[in-house]
């Protein structure tokens, strides 16, 4: 009996001095396995930290993630609602191909997720426009299409169709082309 108590206090004395025992926390964006270009954002919650730092493929190069933003959705787990952290990022200057963000509250790793990241050839590309339509997303019946936004360094939903409805307007005017220049 005396030795089981005796593990049962290492345990605890461990557990206990863990910087992380008793925070709750979450990583969501990006996620493990993501595709990732652009720009987007490092974000998730954490019950307590006073600072809180991102890092990308162990390099020395660190950002300090804004933190203590409104989550009314961390209580509970967490005492109160300003838990939230995000970092906005150019994911094209990680380059092309697999990447590791590693999340850090107070020194401590608390997260990391593994993404590939897709450029168009630079960093920030300018001068460019361009649409395409996704057919059959996000339902059989459905296309959507796509329009570029230089700022975003991404390609941003601009209409959304049902297939009853092109065919509606094929045969009421014939071929349409809307405003944002999708070919309808």
């Amino acid at each position: 009996m005396k030795r089981k108590s005796w593990k049962v206090s290492i345990v605890l004395g461990i557990l206990l001095l863990s910087p992380s025992w008793g925070r709750a926390m979450v990583l969501e964006n990006p996620q493990g396995g993501s595709f990732q270009s652009g720009i987007g954002v490092i974000s998730g919650w954490i019950c307590d930290a006073v600072t809180l730092t991102v890092t990308f493929d162990g390099v020395a190069s660190i950002f300090e993630a804004p933190y203590g933003s409104s989550r009314v959705d961390t209580s509970p787990p967490c005492p109160d609602v300003d838990n939230g952290f995000g970092l906005l990022f150019n994911f094209n200057l990680l380059g092309d191909g697999e990447h590791t963000v590693r999340v850090l509250a107070d020194d401590v790793e608390f997260a990391s997720a593994t993404f590939t990241v897709t450029t168009l050839g630079s960093e920030f590309l300018t001068g460019v426009s361009g649409s395409a339509t996704a057919m059959n997303f996000p339902g059989a019946s459905q296309e959507v299409g796509l329009t570029w936004q230089e700022s975003s360094q991404n390609f941003a939903i601009s209409l959304l169709l049902n297939k009853e409805a092109v065919e509606i307007i094929e045969n009421s005017v014939g071929t349409l082309t809307t405003e944002t220049g999708f070919t309808v």
